[in-house]
């Protein structure tokens, strides 16, 4: 009997060692397979990519500095080396340097700095306010996802955002470790040095906009991108990310070194936030204009200095409430030696909506305006293409490519007018804004003085930082081997997700 019962007890401690056993092994079994899988979704389907550089900014932003406009309040973003910087809105410049002005001393932060808002000079005691501190501290760069998949199914896209292995390798010689950043390899390269064959191959993923596809002809022109001898507009979502500000009324401006606006009669009235005409009951022209009072160029807050290039290809938006009795608003878009002028009528007259070049009808549409009522209106001219919406809605787009290549010219000339004929208008919420402008690089010119020819693999990669972006335009093409993924989402930080378009 007793030897029934050890055998029982044994039997039952066995099968009690073997269902641990059993669990143990099973949730090894699980964490493993959780781990393959993914590793296998990170190899072959998406993975999460951080952004070093500012080539991409502003729409992926590297390592950067918040900045905050004191003058006007306008917010932006600025490259983590800048020193200095240049308010888009106001043009007013703002001090982003990590050392302290009057000694030079590395300024000391009270880490995290978002939370303490405390920094101070070690050397000469002095407290930086957080309104400049703020404007100093470094920033983390976007973090993104990179869909892998998605070009097993579907050929990459123009304007699509990419990741893809640099083309160029930073090489090591075995034999005397000789360093050769930014190497084109290929087979029987040898080391300047020793002329070893034998290299270590770091690779570099990088992030640009694909512009240029295979067998395509290329060619950088006055800042646009022309393929096979003809310009090429961006969609709607795009041009929506390539639209950079200029000019936003809702900022007020404390102090300003050139007027924003330039009236040509005391019918005008410029307040804080909103311009008003008014011609119905003063003297002289019943016509009336104001002039935006400074040059568009190519500027772009992030980097550390101002663009050079005057810029054409522009957009001014506002709202408009006309008063009984106006007859007539009229826009203005000049670029170089072509005048775009929009007359839109008040009310329900016989008069209609025209649009104009160098004063010749080109397009007409019977529309008005409603006196009394808030018209959102948008003006733009952009890569050839003149283009009004009221309200959200699209009356004029006028394509004027005349399927030339214009001449290289170092800038536009441009000005941007609005007003009226017999008018009393309020106009609110004005902003101005310009388009991407492609500029040559002091470190490569390729694509911008004279057409390229991609071969049947090859893919040309350009940075929306177009003036600090090292691309295509130094290292020429990107094979279609090197290809990673479609980055399409920001996760991270929190205050910049979305979809990347």
């Amino acid at each position: 009997m007793a030897d029934i019962k050890e055998k029982q007890a044994s039997t039952r401690i066995k099968e009690k060692t073997k269902k641990r056993k059993g669990k143990l092994r099973e949730n090894i079994e699980s964490i493993a397979i959780a781990v393959a899988v993914a590793f296998a979704i990170r190899y072959f389907v998406v993975e999460a990519f951080k952004i070093p550089t500012g080539s991409m900014a502003p729409t992926l932003l590297g390592e950067h500095k918040n900045v905050k406009c004191p003058n006007c309040g306008w917010f932006f973003y600025a490259d983590r080396h800048s020193e200095d910087a240049l308010c888009p809105n106001c043009q007013f410049g703002i001090t982003l340097s990590a050392y302290c002005e009057v000694c030079s001393n590395k300024i000391r932060y009270n880490w995290p700095a978002w939370l303490w808002r405390k920094g101070q000079c070690p050397r000469c005691q002095i407290s930086i306010a957080w309104s400049d501190l703020s404007n100093r501290v470094i920033h983390g760069g976007n973090r993104i996802v990179v869909n892998k998949f998605w070009y097993k199914f579907t050929d990459p896209k123009r304007w699509d955002v990419m990741v893809f292995i640099y083309p160029l390798y930073d090489l090591t010689c075995k034999n005397c470790s000789a360093q050769l950043p930014d190497t084109e390899w290929r087979e029987g390269f040898r080391c300047p040095r020793c002329g070893s064959e034998k290299f270590s191959k770091k690779k570099k993923n990088y992030i640009k906009r694909l512009v240029g596809l295979p067998g395509e002809k290329l060619q950088i022109v006055n800042g646009d991108i022309y393929i096979n001898d003809k310009i090429q507009r961006k969609p709607d979502s795009v041009q929506d990310m390539f639209w950079l500000p200029v000019y936003n009324s809702n900022y007020v401006v404390k102090e300003e070194d050139t007027p924003a606006w330039i009236t040509d009669s005391d019918a005008w009235k410029i307040t804080d936030k909103a311009i008003t005409v008014d011609t119905l009951s003063g003297e002289g022209s019943d016509v009336s204009l104001v002039t935006f009072g400074r040059s568009v160029s190519d500027q772009n807050g992030y980097n550390n200095r101002s663009g050079h290039n005057e810029m054409g290809d522009t957009k001014i938006g506002f709202d408009v409430t006309l008063l009984k009795g106006s007859q007539s608003l009229t826009l203005v878009l000049e670029k170089n030696n072509d005048t775009f002028t929009v007359l839109i009528p008040a009310d329900d007259t016989a008069r209609k909506t025209v649009l104009m070049r160098n004063g010749t009808n080109v397009l007409e549409k019977d529309i008005c305006l409603q006196t009394g009522h808030r018209h959102k209106i948008e003006f733009s001219n952009v890569d050839r293409v003149v283009s009004l919406a009221i309200d959200g809605n699209k009356v004029f787009v006028h394509d004027y490519d005349d399927g030339v290549i214009p001449d290289l010219h170092p800038s536009d000339t441009s000005k941007i007018r609005f007003g009226g004929d017999r008018i009393h208008a309020t106009f609110e919420n004005i902003t101005i804004v310009h388009d991407i402008y492609y500029t040559s690089l002091s470190a490569g010119a390729w694509g911008t003085t004279k057409p390229v020819q991609l071969g049947e693999k090859d893919y040309f990669m350009l940075g929306d930082n177009s003036r600090n972006s090292n691309d295509s335009r130094v290292w020429k093409f990107v094979p279609e081997k090197n290809i990673v993924g479609k980055a399409f989402f920001v996760f991270w930080p929190l205050n910049t997700m979305k979809f990347i378009k």
